[in-house]
């Protein structure tokens, strides 16, 4: 009888066993992943064995999610009583995972269910269990895909084995990036990671690795946005874990005596080859890395042996390269639009020697060539076959992180600099102090630095004779108002030929003024000696002439048209803002923009507008440079030329105008067509009858204008209004006088202070300081 109820007990266990026992699996397995993931779950089949369980075709997640995972079968093997009446983990003795495909989309993270941390921890895990061992769990045969709002970012396969509190990885194939992005390719990959707190790489071994060089650089930044959508950085008030001394944090992931190895490494830009062969090996020792590279390029060879303080920003050691592509380099130096860099060549060597634990000196040279820049805001045709080279010594001082520069040579088409000085960057503040030295340099061959395809039309320029000088510029974050630019040059250029678009003569009788406006259109007008529209300087209002100087180009009579003060009044403000607000324009190269240039601002422009600037001052006096200027520039909407505005604002002759409506005129300059509001409305808005006034009594103040016109411009400011077509004209009497204009430059040939007297209009209202007018 008792045999038989044993016999019969028996039985009805294993009818539960695979009967009852699989379903609960099935739904704790379903409801334990769903409540991790909070992703949909999908369990084909559960099934006991008498040492475990075996799971088959699970799925989590689906198509429209962040998580798609589908795994072929799972098998789990252990003691079933400790699996369900003792801890899990204990229990599990081997985990085989195999056939895992698995897909993560980050533009649609974090998944529309996140679970609370709170209630994870307590669904499934005991806190005693956390200092157990991790069962072997073996996966064999997994690949991995992971797309971003961009498409596909990376991709791989390969088998994960942890045993004994290590992990160990083994990739057969994996990539990173997209086509025409910078893009790596590695045939495999050895990562051991011990499965300890805080997680420590141990060796990291990447053979065969192939780095595709493209024109876009999204790689980065899609990589940064993945790190931050996965880690985002802490909350201010979440403690997080102290560095150790001397060790960033990202270096912390690294074993002490643990090493990174790169073996059999290649580079390609399309389809040309950079890099042949390539062996890098970074070692932890301590606080410093120490980092080894032997490759072979296409044409040159690249060699470093460093020893670096990331902690401390300091090292030693030195870098070699030569021919080496300048394509290489690419992914660590600023984020240019580089063209065609598979063409350029890098040669020299730099060495870093700590002198001192808190200075590292640095010397060498350093030599680019065959380097080419594209970019619409540079010049309208990529820059080609640019060079420069570099010899120098300096010292990084790296706890107040300044780099002292204590001799350097900056040199292109044999034409050099000598540059000393320091640069400081911290946290909280920036210095700059450098003076440079132009020595005296045939004028023709210090032309020569400047690219041919920079130069465009203007490449007909010849000069003779000699140039030199030095520039010094002081800036401190902290105090701004002390910025000090200084450029003094000995010019003795002359210039010998001129090309066709600069040629001067075609200025001395009636010529085309041809304005392409941001629109697009065109406004054109017949201009100069003779026409209609030109009004000799000798026949314009004096009150004119001294509000345009004083408003414009304070230093005009003073400078060879190029303003220090202006420049560094530009700067500071241009800091200040931290971004491009003001321009250091003067009367001259105003002048040269609206003679010969377009409205598009790039830097090949400004050169050219340089250059022509120099080149007015060269082959005309102020005067002439003057009169030009108030005959072409624009005060208004179609409104070009001293003759026109006159007549449109005041129906007058240029001759007739008085001090305030010279004044008036003068404050619409910075952007002629955005102040026009007066005019459509009949009367002076209250900022531009403010801006007016001010200005006015500024004129007074500097002696531009006596206090006559001074009380006349008042008083007709208070009674003001503007000419309509039609309206009768009252002949009146200019009353008060205007300061005595010094119609000449009066600068010596050889040393030209640059300096100025600042420009006066304190009150000029924010513009594009920078535009044609």
């Amino acid at each position: 009888m008792l045999v038989a109820l044993v016999v019969i007990g028996a039985l009805g266990f294993v009818g539960l066993w695979f009967g009852w026992g699989p379903a609960k699996v099935h739904e704790r397995v379903v409801s334990m992943l769903e409540t991790r993931t909070g992703e949909q779950v999908e369990l084909a089949e559960a099934s006991l064995r008498w040492n475990g369980v075996v799971l088959q075709d699970l799925r989590v997640g689906g198509s429209e999610g962040a998580i798609e995972v589908a795994v072929g079968r799972i098998g789990v093997q252990g003691s079933l009583w400790g699996m369900a009446f003792g801890s899990p983990r204990e229990a599990v003795e081997h985990i085989e995972v195999r056939e895992v495909q698995a897909e993560l989309r980050m533009e649609r993270w974090p998944p529309p269910e996140e679970v609370d941390e709170a209630e994870e921890g307590s669904a499934e895990s005991d806190p005693g269990e956390q200092g157990s061992a991790l069962p072997t769990i073996e996966i064999v045969g997994a690949s991995l895909r992971v797309t971003d709002a961009d498409g596909l970012l990376a991709q791989g396969s390969g088998d994960l084995r942890v045993q004994d509190g290590k992990l160990e990885l083994r990739t057969r194939r994996a990539e990173l990036g997209s086509p025409g992005e910078d893009r790596v390719e590695v045939a495999a990959a050895e990562v051991d990671l011990p499965l300890e707190r805080p997680l420590r790489l141990t060796r990291v071994r990447i053979v065969d690795p192939r780095l595709e060089v493209g024109e876009a650089r999204g790689t980065v930044a899609r990589l940064r946005r993945l790190r931050e959508t996965i880690a985002p950085p802490p909350d201010e008030a979440t403690p997080s874990e102290e560095p150790e001394d001397g060790v960033p944090g990202w270096m912390t992931r690294l074993e002490d005596g643990g090493e990174v190895e790169f073996e059999g490494g290649s580079a390609f830009r399309g389809e040309a080859e950079l890099v042949t062969a390539a062996a890098v090996r970074l070692t932890r020792e301590d606080s410093q890395l120490h980092v080894t590279v032997e490759a072979r390029a296409e044409g040159g060879e690249l060699g470093a042996d460093l020893r670096i303080e990331p902690g401390a920003l300091r090292g030693s050691g030195n870098v070699r390269m030569d021919g080496v592509p300048f394509a290489l380099l690419v992914p660590v130096l600023p984020d240019l639009p580089w063209h065609q860099p598979e063409r350029g060549r890098v040669e020299g060597e730099l060495t870093l020697a700590a002198a001192t634990p808190a200075a590292v000196e640095v010397g060498g040279r350093l030599a680019i060539r065959d380097v080419g820049i594209a970019h619409e805001r540079i010049s309208p045709r990529p820059l080609m076959g640019l060079g420069l080279e570099g010899t120098g010594a300096a010292t990084w001082h790296s706890s107040e992180r300044r780099l002292e520069i204590r001799e350097a040579t900056i040199a292109s088409a044999d034409v050099s600099v000598q540059v000393v000085g320091e640069l400081v960057r911290q946290p909280e503040r920036y210095a700059i102090d450098l003076r440079a030295t132009l020595p005296p340099t045939d004028c023709d061959q210090a032309m020569s630095a400047i690219p041919r395809d920079v130069m465009a039309e203007l490449t007909g320029f010849t000069w003779a004779g000699r140039i030199g000088g030095r520039a010094e510029l002081e800036v401190r974050s902290e105090a701004l108002d002390d910025t000090r630019v200084d450029l003094r040059i000995a010019n003795g250029c002359r210039f010998v030929s001129v090309p066709a678009a600069a040629d001067l003569r075609r200025f001395q009788g009636p010529f085309l003024h041809r304005v392409r406006e941001p629109d697009g259109t065109t406004f054109e007008m017949t201009a100069g000696p003779g026409s209609p529209n030109w009004t000799s300087i000798h026949a314009i209002s004096p009150f004119v002439v001294q509000a345009v100087v004083g408003h414009e180009d304070g230093g005009f009579f003073r400078h060879s048209g190029f303003s220090t003060h202006a420049m560094r009044d530009a700067l500071v403000r241009n800091l200040e803002e931290g971004r491009f607000v003001r321009g250091a324009s003067t009367i001259t190269m105003q002048l040269a923009k609206n003679l010969f240039l377009h409205r598009e601002k790039t830097l090949a422009r400004k050169v050219h507008e340089v250059l022509l600037t120099w080149w007015l001052e060269s082959a005309l006096d102020k005067e002439e440079i003057l009169e030009l200027y108030l005959n072409v520039i624009e005060y208004g909407p179609s409104v070009y030329g001293i003759t026109h505005a006159a007549d449109y604002y005041f129906g007058r002759e240029p001759s007739e105008l008085s001090a305030v409506e010279a004044a008036y005129l003068a404050c619409l300059l910075p952007d002629p067509k955005g102040y026009h509001t007066s005019y459509e409305r009949g009367s002076l808005t209250r900022a531009m009858r403010n801006r007016t006034e001010r200005f006015l009594r500024h004129l007074a103040s500097r002696e531009r204008i006596d206090a006559v016109a001074l009380e006349e411009g008042l008083a007709q400011l208070d009674a003001w209004r503007f000419h309509r077509p039609g309206d009768p004209v009252a002949p009146r009497q200019l009353r008060g006088r205007a300061q005595a204009l010094p119609f000449a430059s009066g600068e010596p040939e050889g040393w030209l202070d640059m300096e100025g007297e600042p420009v006066e209009d304190e009150t000029e209202p924010e513009g594009d300081a920078d535009a044609p007018r």
